[in-house]
């Protein structure tokens, strides 16, 4: 049986147009697309940003349209091909990064992957 401190859990949850960026406790950052389940697909954002952590992390619950999420079956579909890489950027860049984040409902990991997706689309 395994323990909490040794779970994956959510530590923050960042909204997109067509996607949610969740960011764990290991520093991972798991992209999930609205389309995942049908009750996030019909949601609106504002709807997805009523939500709270269940299970002390283990799980997301969106209160709006009563849909529970579970951060292992997550990982199980979009988990696999997460990858971690380390970028250097001036200090007060990253500054600038964590503002934006911040006022937005994000973490600096999901806004990184969020604007670098968006760039490559573009």
């Amino acid at each position: 049986m395994s323990t909490l401190a040794n779970s994956v859990l959510v530590k923050s949850i960042g909204f997109g147009d067509e996607k949610m960026y969740i960011e764990l406790n290991s520093s991972r950052v798991l992209t999930v697309p609205y389309t995942y389940t049908k009750r996030l697909e019909n949601a609106k954002i504002e709807d997805l940003k009523d939500y709270r952590l269940i299970a002390n992390g283990l799980g997301i619950h969106f209160n709006k349209i009563d849909e529970d999420l579970s951060i292992n079956a997550i990982m199980k579909d979009f988990g696999n091909d997460v990858k971690r890489i380390n970028i250097s950027v001036q200090e007060s860049f990253l500054d600038q990064i964590d503002q934006y984040a911040k006022e937005h409902h994000m973490t600096r990991s999901a806004l990184l992957q969020k604007a670098a997706l968006e760039y490559i689309a573009s």
